[in-house]
């Protein structure tokens, strides 16, 4: 079998048996945001790393070397966020072409430094080595959080109600715009190449909601809407309905969308790369989740589906008609 056939979650639902060889002080392996480890003292410890490659996760011509570091730092601060973790320390390694200007690894270093000074994160080392031809960055990231405040993405139950901490698509339509697949008005384009290249991770969302303790499942959504959103349903074995109305979309999207001719509801549900969350809250106590975010601080919330007990994803229409829909989204070998 192919990669391009079993794609990147097959992949790693292959390779999950075994990988645990001693269960002491695991709480949570593969299969959430973040690995859970403890408790001590009460808390546990949040471990998550990502890898970023040129030419797959950033175009070097459409980016700059310190939105590249701010970026690199910010995907994985998102993890923790979507486990109502707080983040504390780093390790970041870097593959460098030979012939690579010093003076541009120095200004993703600043973009890096600047974004961990912002979350009170420490770097605390890593490696460098060479690399043939693309620059790769790899950032491995600690976290911890209460032992009884940590999000799953197991927790998800028929009759939560599922919400968004933001709007969603403005991301991809970045990368669109990055890539000349769609030119937008001259007004708007520079808003979505900054929320592409410069994400910003909901750290103080994320502990409001897991203080809270009103939350049964969260992640952050990476990969699209319905994709992020299956994790969950697969994680919690539910399925889930989302009304179309209510996905949440920004006046500038929209603007985009009536100006290029796109459906951004294709954006909004698998475009990926958001960075905001996903959550689900039992419906006794949606009322009181809502009013933490009175006047959309720190995050705006929208109400956007519910889960059910029914394996999938489906929509409900305009007309009030339901429609199945697939999980579409970002996986790597497939997409």
């Amino acid at each position: 079998m192919k990669f391009s056939e079993i794609g990147e979650f097959g992949f790693i639902e292959s390779i999950k048996k075994e990988c645990i060889a001693s269960l002491k002080d695991v709480i949570k392996g593969i299969g959430d945001d973040c690995a859970v480890f403890g408790p001590y003292s009460g808390r546990v410890l949040l471990f998550t790393t990502d890898m970023l490659i040129e030419d797959i996760h950033f175009l070097m011509d459409k980016i700059t070397p310190y939105q590249l570091g701010w970026k690199a730092i910010a995907v994985n601060l998102s993890d923790i966020a979507a486990m109502g973790g707080r983040p504390l320390f780093i390790l970041l390694s870097l593959g460098i072409p030979v012939e690579m200007n010093v003076e541009l690894i120095q200004d993703i270093y600043k973009g890096m430094k600047d974004i961990c000074e912002h979350y009170t994160v420490n770097v605390l080392g890593g490696d460098t080595v060479a690399s043939p031809d693309k620059l790769i960055i790899n950032i491995s990231l600690i976290g911890d959080a209460k032992e009884k405040e940590v999000i799953y993405r197991s927790g998800a139950r028929p009759g939560d109600k599922i919400y968004l901490t933001g709007n969603v698509g403005d991301s991809s339509a970045g990368l669109k715009i990055l890539k000349t697949e769609i030119s937008p008005p001259n007004s708007i384009g520079s808003h979505f190449i900054k929320v592409h290249n410069e994400p910003n991770p909901l750290i103080e969302t994320g502990r409001i909601i897991a203080t809270s303790g009103l939350a049964g499942a969260m992640i952050d959504l990476s990969d699209g809407l319905l994709s992020d959103l299956g994790h969950i349903c697969k994680q919690s074995g539910v399925g889930a309905t989302l009304f179309r109305s209510k996905i949440p979309l920004s006046s500038k999207l929209k603007l985009l969308a009536s100006r290029v001719k796109f459906n951004p509801l294709d954006l909004a549900l698998s475009g990926g790369e958001d960075y905001i969350l996903l959550l689900t809250v039992p419906e006794a106590k949606t009322h009181d989740l809502e009013l933490l975010f009175k006047d959309k601080r720190p995050s705006p919330l929208y109400l956007i589906g519910e889960i059910r007990e029914k394996e999938g994803i489906g929509m409900v229409n305009d007309d009030g008609s339901t429609e199945e829909i697939g999980v579409k989204g970002f996986n790597h070998f497939i997409s």
